[in-house]
């Protein structure tokens, strides 16, 4: 997509004509009787992104040992689901103190909800890399 006019060079004034018509058969500009022109080419184009965001947190406390030391673990934001390729927006708190679990995901077209989840921390079991070999297999 582009536009192209031609002005005098000297005035600048829009002359109306065509380049073409310069190389063919140029004429005097109107307005000061200049021959030097300019043309203008302006080339216009759309670019539609995607843009994909997230945000991640933990905190940590030193007072526990190093694997304990991970206290609570979020993540907010775009996520793309493995199996089925599709982008969902995922809000997700694993919260140790409080003994919190929490998870949902939404398609972000729709609103409709994919995935919902809340439940003890320490009952959540057999899902993503916590599942069974045999669970893993179904």
């Amino acid at each position: 997509m582009g536009s192209r006019k031609v002005t005098c060079t000297n005035c600048k004034r829009e002359t109306g004509e065509t380049e073409e018509q310069i190389n063919e058969n140029p004429r005097p500009c109107p307005c000061c009787g200049s021959m030097e022109k300019t043309v203008h080419i302006a080339v216009h184009d759309e670019v539609k992104i995607d843009v994909k965001e997230s945000l991640r947190g933990k905190a940590k406390d030193d007072r526990y040992r190093s694997k304990d030391k991970l206290r609570k673990d979020f993540f907010h934001g775009d996520d793309l689901h493995r199996k089925s390729g599709e982008w969902y927006k995922k809000d997700r708190v694993i919260d140790k103190d409080n003994d919190q679990y929490r998870e949902v995901v939404t398609d972000p077209e729709t609103g409709e909800i994919i995935h919902e989840c809340e439940e003890p921390l320490s009952e959540h079991r057999g899902h993503g890399s916590a599942k069974n070999k045999e669970d893993k297999k179904a």
